[in-house]
């Protein structure tokens, strides 16, 4: 593909106005979000009831689609003291690094 300069200016003032559309939608989700999550906790009585799991969660059912809302946990490494256990040699039978070009227009 081959484009002029004054089409590349064009395409990232396009990006740009696309990207800040994205924000504002993002914005407007996580407002929504926050009022769901205001409504499970408000009518908890109503919306209790446990996952295939057993555990206990918030739910509503609406006319297109639900809404669940449950406690998660993760788990993550300190990867400084992972280093000072193991060896040097260990450490890297365990390491996996990722690899990926990034862009950025700004």
């Amino acid at each position: 593909m081959c484009i002029t300069a004054k089409e590349m200016n064009k395409k990232m003032e396009e990006r740009k106005s696309l990207q800040m559309l994205l924000k504002e939608t993002e914005e407007n989700i996580k407002a929504l979000d926050r009022e769901i999550i205001e409504y499970l906790n408000e009518n908890r009585n109503d919306c209790l009831t446990t996952n295939s799991k057993g555990k206990e969660i918030l739910r509503f059912i609406g006319d297109m689609c639900k809404a669940t809302y449950s406690p998660q946990e993760r788990e993550t490494v300190d990867k400084e003291e992972v280093k000072k256990l193991l060896s040097a040699q260990d450490y890297q039978k365990v390491r996996k690094v990722s690899y990926y070009s990034v862009l950025r227009v700004s």
